[in-house]
């Protein structure tokens, strides 16, 4: 489909370089927007974009300026928007001190007539698992829509909100789920200051070409129940990719990118508003229905769990670096703990509540870990994890390290265990560890408290840890990789002269020898 009349196209701004995501300052005076391909750029013609602007004047836009080397750099740059005041801009991904990319959301402030260095926004588990963002940030700085590709993505790139906290820090993204987000791509949102209306693009809805502009509103106070995205129509979407949506205070056109029927490379064109008044006027039309219809759930939908992640050190419950392979359903998911940004190595996993959930880690110089488990609002164990994270615990692989299980109990003077039943599911951890891992090899240990005849101890100590050797071979563990030894109450953990410390030193200790 060729252009329509309705496009009016930005001649100053556009080139034969690719324009794309324009977005305006508060006061409608200068555009900023995203070009890609020119020798200025950070990163040179090979650049995948950096921010440039258009100031406007009483002829029009006038020629595209680049934005500086303080706002880019050689990653994919673009703005997210501004506070009411123009003063503060937000930016896409950011660069540290020593200069190291990450992917993320930052702010900078105009001092001086310059934009100071940016500074990234804490935004709690985000990651981004795309190497495309974009966003739309609301004009008090209170509620960002985010662009990206997480762990609960209906498809690539879905749409999130994330709200900004009382200690300056941003909550969690929530995707805004499957009234917006599609199997397709959904790509630079606009909030309207009405925090109601929403436009987006998307290739996941019925459309004229690639990628087409939408709107929709937001039903009530949730940020899920929007209402059917609708087409902004042909005279604004073609054959090619629309990007960005930019409304001024005051002005007659909104402002998009698109390729058109070129060959991927975007310009930036206006839109009549009058024009999308007719949409919007039409989603108004469409949500005249009963509340109960509103708020009733949709037949096809199954809840979920949304569950947050997190691969620990047993030793010392300290986040690490591992690749993490999760299969449920017809879905197979890879995580790797180390591309996240965020030191606690957090990440989210929606999964459909009653399904299985097979789960497998490996991390450098530590067991292989393996896990079945029933994805449940209810946490998986109670471990030392804060509440609603499953942590996943791996040991260490290093010669000499304790295996960390719980106690085994005796009845006391005898090698028969007290309760079979808890030394069986005590013992299962083990089991699994050693299955998981066929060339493993551990000694176990047995200690006594000090009541009693010192050889007689010791002779009960080995006894004990014969006693778990026979069960763990009786459960398929080779008997060669298992040694056993009897210390009786040489190597006490707590104090003799107690109870509880006499019980902690009747024990068996599991340790890692190849």
């Amino acid at each position: 489909m060729g252009q329509t009349q309705s496009h009016v196209k930005m001649d100053s701004i556009s080139s034969s370089f690719d324009e794309q995501n324009p977005v305006l300052t508060p006061d409608g005076k200068r555009m900023y927007f995203v070009r890609s391909g020119h020798a200025r750029n950070q990163g040179g013609v090979i650049d995948r974009g950096d921010i440039w602007y258009s100031d406007k004047t009483e002829k029009g836009w006038s020629l595209a300026k680049h934005a500086g080397s303080t706002i880019n750099h050689t990653g994919l740059n673009g703005v997210v928007g501004f506070s009411a005041d123009g003063e503060r801009i937000y930016l896409l991904n950011y660069k540290d001190s020593e200069g190291n990319l990450h992917k993320g959301i930052a702010m900078a402030e105009w001092v001086m007539d310059h934009w100071s260095v940016p500074q990234p926004l804490d935004i709690r588990y985000f990651a981004n698992n795309s190497e495309y963002i974009s966003g739309s940030i609301s004009p008090d700085e209170k509620v960002m829509i985010l662009s990206y590709k997480s762990y609960d993505t209906f498809g690539n790139e879905d749409l999130y909100v994330t709200f900004k906290e009382s200690n300056g820090s941003w909550s969690q993204p929530e995707n805004l789920g499957a009234d917006i987000n599609t199997e397709g791509e959904e790509w630079s949102p606009y909030l309207a200051p009405d925090l109601k209306t929403l436009y987006f693009s998307s290739n996941g809805f019925e459309g004229q070409g690639g990628r087409d502009i939408f709107v929709s509103n937001r039903k009530g106070s949730s940020w899920t129940d929007w209402t059917k995205p609708v087409n902004l129509g042909a005279e604004m979407n073609t054959a090619g990719v629309e990007l960005g949506y930019a409304i001024p205070k005051l002005g007659e056109l909104a402002y998009f990118s698109s390729t058109q029927n070129s060959e991927g490379f975007g310009d930036i064109f206006g839109f009549p508003l009058n024009k999308t008044e007719k949409v919007l006027q039409e989603i108004v039309s469409n949500t005249e229905t009963p509340i109960t219809k509103v708020t009733e759930p949709k037949a096809q939908e199954k809840p979920v769990v949304v569950m947050t992640m997190q691969v620990l050190d047993i030793s010392n419950d300290q986040p690490i670096n591992g690749v993490v392979k999760l299969n449920f359903g017809e879905k197979e998911i890879e995580i790797n703990t180390a591309e996240l940004d965020s030191p606690e190595k957090k990440f989210l996993v929606t999964i459909e509540e009653g399904l299985e959930v097979n789960v497998e880690i490996d991390a450098e110089g530590f067991l292989k870990y393996k896990e079945t488990f029933v994805a449940s609002a209810t946490p998986r164990s109670g471990g030392n994890e804060p509440k609603g994270v499953e942590g996943f615990k791996l040991t260490s692989r290093e010669v000499g390290t304790k295996i960390k299980i719980e106690n085994v109990l005796f009845n006391e003077g005898t090698s028969s265990f007290a309760n079979a039943k808890a030394a069986a599911i005590q013992l299962e951890e083990l089991i699994v560890l050693m299955l998981n891992n066929p060339d493993l090899e551990i000694r176990l240990e047995g200690h006594t408290d000090n009541r009693g005849n010192p050889k007689l101890l010791k002779e009960l100590s080995l006894d004990r840890v014969n006693a778990v050797k026979d069960y763990l071979v009786e459960k398929g563990i080779s008997g060669k990789r298992i040694e056993t030894v009897g210390f009786g109450g040489e190597k006490p953990v707590g104090q003799n002269f107690s109870v509880a410390g006499r019980e902690s030193n009747r024990r068996v200790e599991f340790i890692i020898i190849k």
